[in-house]
């Protein structure tokens, strides 16, 4: 037996077929395990290798061309990336952080102070200026509150009014203009509205508000120290 296998090996061509017996499945089981185990050769070789396993003994053969024989063969292409896995569970969600420190809080802002002007004319027309402010007079001055067509003051809006004569003759008369009702007040003979006043006396306040497009309060107190017109 040692002669049969002397000449085999001395055999060039018996050499070849002993080499694809036996060396090329031992190397595709190699390779195999290799690609199971993670592991990759850099070299210039196809990205794709064909295998067939027979069927019966299970042993494997390279395949150049890419084909195997169906019915007593299996064919195993390795290298060829399998699909992907199922996505896993979201993990859970990790703790809140901790809040930051409060930041530092801010200059005061000063407070605010209410403008005022005086009249001292005989007739005054609001503005849209006057809006917030106190208007104040020591005469006796006619205090018109136009029509909104003509100022839009917004709805809401107030205008303090102070009445600083010094005597009873020293009466502010507020009157609206065409158009305009203050505390539904009367009308003349003549169809005109009938200005709102003070008090007779000095020193009294007194509050205009609008409260409608052209409707305004006129708020003020009686003055006790006097009798009423």
């Amino acid at each position: 037996m040692s002669n049969k296998n002397s000449k085999l090996n001395a055999n060039p061509a018996n050499l070849g077929v002993s080499l694809k017996k036996f060396a090329l499945p031992a190397l595709v089981s190699a390779v195999v395990a290799l690609v199971a185990g993670g592991v990759y050769a850099v070299n210039a070789t196809p990205a794709n290798i064909t295998v067939c396993a027979a069927k019966s003994s299970g042993a494997m053969r390279y395949s150049p061309s890419g084909g195997c024989k169906n019915a007593k063969e299996t064919k195993l292409v390795l290298g060829q990336q399998g699909p992907a896995g199922v996505t896993g569970a979201a993990g859970p969600v990790g703790a809140t952080g901790a809040t930051g420190a409060t930041g530092a809080t801010g200059a005061a802002g000063s407070s605010a102070t209410q403008s005022s002007f005086e009249i001292k004319t005989t007739s005054y027309t609001l503005a849209l200026t006057d809006a917030g402010k106190l208007i104040y007079s020591r005469s006796s001055p006619t205090l018109v509150v136009p029509n909104n067509s003509a100022v839009a003051f917004p709805i809401g809006t107030r205008i303090d009014i102070g009445q600083l004569g010094s005597s009873s003759a020293n009466i502010i008369y507020v009157t609206p203009n065409g158009g305009v009702t203050i505390n539904d007040q009367a009308l003349n003979s003549a169809g005109a509205a009938v200005s709102q006043t003070f008090d007779r006396g000095a020193f009294q306040l007194g509050v205009l508000v609008k409260v409608g497009t052209n409707e305004w309060l006129f708020l003020r107190s009686p003055d006790e120290n006097a009798s009423n017109t």
